[in-house]
């Protein structure tokens, strides 16, 4: 760093002008600025496009199924309870997708099962959203929270073999 000062003031010494050395630092910081912003932005995409941990995957799977058992206790509003399904269903189309990228990344039959489970259970609940079944009828909302509790029991299996690979 204090050769390019030294330099960059032995040219601005050897031209008679200052403007030169002014340019030269201010595109420098420049470049040091996109590189340092660059960086920060490969490290935010990073976090935000890795796969969840095996607990974090249990944690959202409690949630879907605490979800969908929220819509069966739900206010009965058309449109509410539309909005309520469509929600989860989106989350069950997520959820089904990261247990899928995970099962390509670890190659672990047990969590493709685990995303067939959330599939199932996605597609027990499309009726309500499309209309085709009422709130009244919870037979489908009921499947649906027993596929997602079977996919728990799964992936508690798969927790309970990653600790096992740990204590070796």
């Amino acid at each position: 760093m204090n050769n390019l000062l030294s330099v960059l003031l032995a040219a601005g010494e050897a031209n008679d002008g200052n403007t030169e050395i002014w340019d030269l630092v201010i595109q420098y910081a420049v470049f040091a600025a996109i590189i340092v912003i660059s960086i920060i932005l490969l490290v935010v995409l990073h976090k935000q496009s890795r796969l969840p941990r095996h607990g974090e995957l249990k944690k959202k799977l409690s949630s879907l199924l605490d979800e969908i058992n929220e819509i069966s206790s739900a206010e009965k509003k058309r449109m509410d309870f539309i909005k309520k399904v469509s929600r989860v269903i989106y989350t069950a189309d997520n959820l089904a997708y990261v247990a899928t990228m995970l099962a390509e990344k670890e190659r672990y039959a047990d969590l493709g099962k685990i995303a067939a489970l959330i599939s199932e259970a996605r597609a027990e609940l499309a009726p309500y959203k499309l209309g085709k079944k009422e709130a009244a009828e919870p037979d489908g909302i009921n499947l649906a929270a027993e596929k997602v509790s079977e996919a728990i029991a799964v992936l508690d299996d798969v927790i309970e073999r990653d600790n096992a690979l740990k204590r070796k």
